[in-house]
């Protein structure tokens, strides 16, 4: 997939930066050994401290010492002040973007509604998303807007920094700190802002599964998240591919038919 996504399209000048840092083949970076001799950070702030993170904390504590046995350099980053949470709240700009993103490309197309404010209006949206397409809506590219541009330029330096001061080949933390919730909830306690909001490559890998319950008779699967510098995509695959064929944590939900059964357990 990333093979076929990669390049430049004049349509979208943003892609322009990657012109000279992409890969024809990403697949030969496929490691099994991709982890041996890497540095890995290990994020303690995007850990949880309540009960209710006991189990994500327990899978990914295991997966750290797993990361030691594939000849990975374990660095501990204590920064309480970087917080999944205030990323998201303080310093996020995809609301902010967001409806003139959707206005330019509905009017582009030959969609029945031209507008996010039509869309709004229709009803015809998924409850999940009022809240966040009516804020969206009341939005503009104000000051406001500007001083979360400043603040995810002080957080992607930060970043590159703390990088460059421990040597390290990419940042590991649980790519959420409480188990994800049943379907048509809304999630809690997401990680994963740390990459979308620097644009920093990040892959997401199991990392295991949760104690069974009733209701979840495997247990909740459990992501591990590798972020790194920008352009490191190659390095990021080694690492996640790495790990990945050291645990074997994919199970295939047990309803699938027995071929993509094969499919999905195969390397």
């Amino acid at each position: 997939m990333l093979n076929v996504l990669v390049g430049y399209d004049p349509a979208d000048p943003a892609t322009a930066w990657s012109v000279g840092n992409t890969e024809p083949d990403y697949a030969k970076f496929l490691k099994a050994n991709g982890l041996q001799g890497k540095r890995i950070g290990v994020l303690r702030s995007f850990f949880g401290t309540a009960p209710v993170n006991d189990e994500v904390n327990r899978i990914a504590n295991q997966a750290v010492e797993d990361l030691k046995k594939s000849g990975a350099t374990i660095v501990e980053l204590n920064i309480p002040d970087l917080d999944s949470g205030k990323i998201t709240s303080d310093i996020s700009v995809h609301l902010y973007e967001f409806k003139p993103a959707i206005n330019a490309y509905l009017a582009a197309g030959d969609a029945p509604v031209k507008s996010l404010e039509a869309i709004i209006a229709s009803g015809k949206f998924h409850p999940n998303i009022r809240v966040n397409i009516i804020k969206a809506q009341s939005l503009e590219l104000d000051d406001s807007y500007r001083l979360r541009l400043q603040k995810r330029s002080e957080l992607q330096q930060r970043v590159m920094k703390i990088m460059a001061d421990e040597r390290l080949d990419a940042i590991m933390f649980p790519h959420q700190k409480r188990l994800v919730v049943p379907i048509g909830e809304t999630q809690v306690e997401r990680n994963g802002a740390l990459g979308a909001v620097t644009g920093f490559p990040s892959i997401v890998v199991p990392g295991g599964f949760s104690s069974p319950t009733p209701a979840a008779t495997l247990g909740v699967p459990v992501g591990i998240e590798f972020l790194g510098r920008p352009w490191s995509e190659k390095l990021l695959l080694a690492l996640a591919y790495s790990y990945e064929q050291s645990t074997k944590h994919r199970r295939p939900p047990p309803a699938i038919p027995p071929l993509l059964a094969s499919f999905f357990s195969s390397p």
